[in-house]
């Protein structure tokens, strides 16, 4: 895919504009931005920060900005609730935010409370600070460029408007034949253009003299709960959490499955089941068992469950190439979105069932992702390293180039941004599944792809939900027992309506022959 190729799609075809960084944004210090062309295609909206910064916003995005002084203002790209204090207005949030903004300790404290997915910036004068929320599940890249800055959702919004190259390593990379397994998404903190960076969960990036730097504000924590503990702590947390969704949006909608995240947020909603819809779609083979498996559940609770059948050839889409192409372009030209993903994006796109999807994501965080991925592996190190980042994130056994490239980058992430707490860390494979993978692969996900078609947001997209998460002893977390309890103390007919279903990408077959592959690639050259 290239820069002209999407141009001439989205020139000649109005949905595909009107799909262009879809739910995106840009800030820029640049007045010469012509918002009439391509990318814009004079669709976008434009608000003036102050006399330096202006925020640029495609139609469908939300969005949420106050002033906050003479030459400053506070904002919200995409959507934030507050299940501590109860709060479900951005409005509201930032002004308790205004009211602190002088004391950063006070201010991130009530950044900590937050769930939701966002970007939260302050422009002030000339400085711009953004930080992004819990797992980064909205994507925020930045660059300095030409004595300029720009902040976006999208990689691809920046490099068309600069003009910029692909880095030719990352093209060698993503054109490794084994690039599409575990994900797309590229090593540390890079992008597919050298002068554009991705910011990370836990940091804040501030303008400076020299351009844009990150630096940390959270440290992940253990508290050290028993798993009794943890849940008697959650309940009344995702219980306020799914109140507040009810209340935020007229028509939310659970997406529903047999797994385990799911069923257990279907469990913190026990008490106004009412006030949600519930569904499951059918795209691929393998999808079939868990919306089965929700039909079942909702069945024995009494609740209607709403089931998609999305046809399974490109054949019954209008123009489905046109969207693969946009889909690839607004994922950065990494995220290569298989045949059924692109059909699913442009069924439910036409769907207006609901106004919110709530996704069951981010709480895999707390359910130890990489001893279950490598065949119950508990020992990764005392302390990260590069070779170790590289085998978890790409198969790449026969390509050493490629490994020795992933190396350095993976250094350099470790030696700029991966810091964990002094006197209760969380085990640091976890903080870097945390930090690293849910930003760099599900937030480009997220953002590129799933909000194409919906409005979503994460209940267990909240630091003082994952921090409990993590905070129970490692074989209940292994066992998934915490969200066992839950789903017993707040629903238990949940269990009973269905038998566990089975992750068809994540057998044991799999997980030893993954395992085989970290000992080999950890001790390889």
């Amino acid at each position: 895919m290239n820069r002209e190729t999407v141009k001439e799609l989205t020139l000649n075809d109005e949905y595909l504009r009107s799909k262009l960084f879809c739910r995106g944004f840009l800030i820029a210090d640049s007045k010469d931005i012509n918002t009439d062309e391509y990318p814009f295609y004079g669709l976008w909206n434009k608000t003036v920060l102050n006399d330096s910064y202006t925020l640029l916003l495609h139609p469908e995005t939300k969005y949420c900005v106050k002033p906050a002084g003479e030459e400053r203002s506070i904002g919200f790209i995409g959507h934030a609730y507050d299940p501590i204090r109860g709060i479900i207005g951005e409005e509201e949030i930032i002004d308790g935010l205004a009211s602190v903004y002088g004391n950063e300790a006070a201010f991130f404290d009530m950044v900590n409370n937050l769930t939701g997915i966002f970007c939260l910036f302050v422009a002030d004068g000339d400085n711009l600070r953004f930080l992004c929320d819990t797992v980064g599940l909205l994507s925020v890249f930045y660059s300095s460029y030409g004595g300029h800055n720009y902040v976006s959702t999208h990689t691809n919004l920046i490099g068309d408007i600069l003009g910029l190259s692909e880095d030719p390593c990352v093209t060698k990379l993503k054109t490794r034949k084994t690039f599409k397994y575990f994900g797309n998404q590229l090593p540390g903190n890079i992008t597919s253009f050298k002068e554009v960076k991705r910011l990370n969960p836990s940091h804040i990036a501030e303008t400076v003299d020299n351009g844009i730097e990150q630096r940390r504000f959270y440290h992940p924590v253990n508290l050290n709960l028993s798993v009794e503990e943890a849940c008697d702590r959650l309940i009344p947390l995702m219980k306020k959490t799914m109140e507040l969704i009810a209340d935020k949006w007229q028509r939310p909608a659970i997406s529903l499955t047999g797994g385990c995240d799911s069923k257990t947020t279907l469990a913190c909603a026990s008490d106004i089941y009412d006030r949600f819809k519930y569904f499951s779609y059918d795209s691929q083979e393998n999808e079939l068992p868990d919306a089965k498996a929700a039909g079942q559940i909702c069945k024995a609770l009494g609740l209607e469950h709403i089931f998609y059948k999305i046809p399974y050839e490109d054949e019954a889409f209008e123009n489905i190439e046109g969207i693969r192409a946009v889909l690839l372009w607004n994922g950065g030209d990494v995220r290569y979105n298989n045949p059924f993903d692109v059909r699913k994006r442009a069924y439910l796109d036409k769907v207006d069932d609901f106004d919110i999807e709530v996704k069951s994501w981010a709480s895999e965080v707390g359910r130890t992702r990489y001893t279950k991925r490598y065949n119950g592996r508990r020992n990764f190190g005392k302390k990260p390293s590069p070779r170790v980042c590289t085998t978890f994130y790409k198969f790449l056994l026969t390509h050493r180039g490629a490994v020795r490239y992933c190396d350095k980058q993976f250094k350099e992430y470790i030696d700029k941004y991966f810091e964990s707490d002094k006197k209760n860390p969380i085990p640091w494979q976890e903080q870097l599944y945390w930090e690293y993978q849910w930003s760099s692969l599900f937030g480009l996900s997220l953002t590129s792809e799933h909000m194409f078609s919906d409005d979503i947001t994460v209940p267990y997209n909240n630091r003082k939900v994952l921090e409990l998460l993590l905070s129970v002893p490692e074989e209940d977390r292994i066992n998934d027992r915490l969200y066992t309890l839950m789903r017993k103390k707040l629903d238990e007919r949940i269990d009973s309506a269905v038998e566990a279903v089975v992750d068809v990408n994540h057998t044991d077959s799999r997980a030893k022959r993954e395992n085989l592959y970290y000992i080999v690639n950890k001790l390889l050259p």
